[in-house]
């Protein structure tokens, strides 16, 4: 039997031992690079979601008088806003197609495209809230200088109130309240005459009156109907917009305390804001001057508007004289009457006196483009606090800075492409991309 080879086993040369401690020190090297690799890779991962989805959302976007306006809010308005813009786009589109087919008579037109220059662009969209959202902070500051607050109960109020006009219904103190003033206004009706006729012949006198149509009966709101109501609506919102019904329901709670806020503010304050709508009814007697008149020209009819003013001044009848003299012919046919007109609609020389004067005191001789006019005020209409005028004065005052920088614009939901069709032309129209 053959005897097996003996296998002798020799020991590593130290030349090759120093080689495999090498190797094994340049892959425990390699191992620790590559891990340190992948776990900066990871840790820049993290701190990048991290930023995107904390740091960021919680920075300032604004500040109003110190008071921060958080970017995390900015993102939800604007989604909401947009999801309204939208609702309010598809409605128009509908009604254009029911009463107006083609936008040939263009009864929506302005309004359609408005909105669409509007949700192509989303950047102007946030700009947009933001300043919304400024304008807000800033009623809420100055509701708290004056001691005004919104009470939870007037709040939910006005929330019953919203659901119950979308849904073709009244609230309970509504209906109270219309009951009431229908109560008033039939209370003591005035007492028809009857005419006393003095013969009967060909008379024929009803032997029954006419049967009334019925009044259209109204739905109060139940609690079950204003629950229902609510939360489809904020489970439309929270849809539309991708932000949660919890979101979505702050965001009506927000605005609906803002403007009751604002309505508080106008009621305090009115007297100290401009107003808007306020109308004066003038007649006017107008010697006219042409633009190339010489200087005699202007003097001699500057000395026939004196001689006016005096005869007025001491009683004789504007009417008359307007209609004798007036180079106005289409009021002088009125007596010089003008009617009521407000603000911005005659020229500035006569504006300013006419708002200016007194009731029935005769104007010196106004002198405009069109000549001499000579005024007198007969009725005036006060206008109404001008709410919108007065926040922006403040708004002037007020310390506000703005950031909102292209890391800070929100990603909206996508709108559907068959909203930006023109409706003259059928031409789609190109939206810009929303920030990503």
């Amino acid at each position: 039997m053959a005897k097996r080879r003996r296998v002798e086993r020799t020991e590593p040369s130290r030349k090759e031992a120093a080689m495999t401690k090498a190797e094994r020190e340049r892959a425990r090297m390699l191992t620790i690079i590559v891990g340190a690799v992948v776990g900066l890779a990871l840790l820049v991962l993290v701190v990048g979601l991290l930023y995107q989805s904390v740091i960021i959302p919680n920075t300032a976007v604004a500040t109003v008088n110190g008071e921060r306006i958080a970017t995390n809010n900015l993102w939800k308005l604007t989604r909401f806003d947009q999801y309204q813009r939208v609702s309010q786009l598809q409605s128009l589109i509908q009604y254009q197609d029911q009463l107006d087919p083609g936008g040939q008579q263009g009864f929506f037109t302005s309004q359609i495209q408005q909105l669409q220059s509007q949700l192509i662009n989303p950047e102007g969209l946030a700009n947009s809230v933001l300043e919304q959202m400024i304008e807000e902070k800033l009623v809420r500051q100055l509701a708290a200088k004056n001691n005004i607050t919104a009470s939870d109960a007037e709040v939910q109020a006005e929330l019953e109130s919203l659901i119950a006009a979308q849904a073709g219904m009244v609230t309970a103190p509504q209906a109270t309240a219309t009951a009431e003033a229908l109560a008033i206004a039939t209370a003591t009706p005035s007492p028809t005459p009857s005419p006393t006729p003095t013969s009967t012949v060909g008379i024929t006198l009803p032997t029954a009156l006419p049967t009334p149509e019925p009044t259209p009966t109204v739905q109060i709101q139940a609690e079950s109907d204003f629950n229902t109501g609510l939360e489809q609506l904020l489970t439309n919102v929270s849809q539309g917009a991708n932000i949660s019904q919890a979101d979505a329901r702050k965001l009506y709670v927000d605005l609906l305390s803002a403007n009751i806020l604002r309505n508080k503010l106008t009621e305090q304050l009115g007297d100290q804001m401009p107003t808007s709508g306020e109308q004066v009814r003038a007649r006017h007697i107008l010697i006219s001057v042409a633009a190339d008149a010489s200087e005699a020209d202007k003097q001699i009819a500057l000395a026939e508007a004196i001689s006016l003013t005096q005869r007025l001044r001491a009683g004789e009848d504007f009417a008359e004289l307007a209609l004798q003299y007036s180079d106005d012919t289409g009021s002088a046919q009125q007596g010089g009457d003008l009617g009521f007109f407000p603000r911005g609609q005659m020229v500035t020389e006569f504006e300013d006196a006419a708002f200016s004067l007194p009731i029935g005191e005769i104007s010196d001789p106004v002198l405009s483009q069109f000549g001499y006019h000579i005024i007198e005020v007969l009725e005036t209409r006060p206008g109404n606090p001008n709410f919108t005028a007065w926040l922006q004065d403040q708004k002037a005052q007020a310390q506000i800075e703005r950031s909102l920088t292209a890391a800070r614009l929100p990603s909206l939901p996508a709108v559907p492409s068959g909203l930006f069709v023109n409706p003259a032309s059928s031409a789609p129209l190109a939206p810009t991309p929303a920030a990503p």
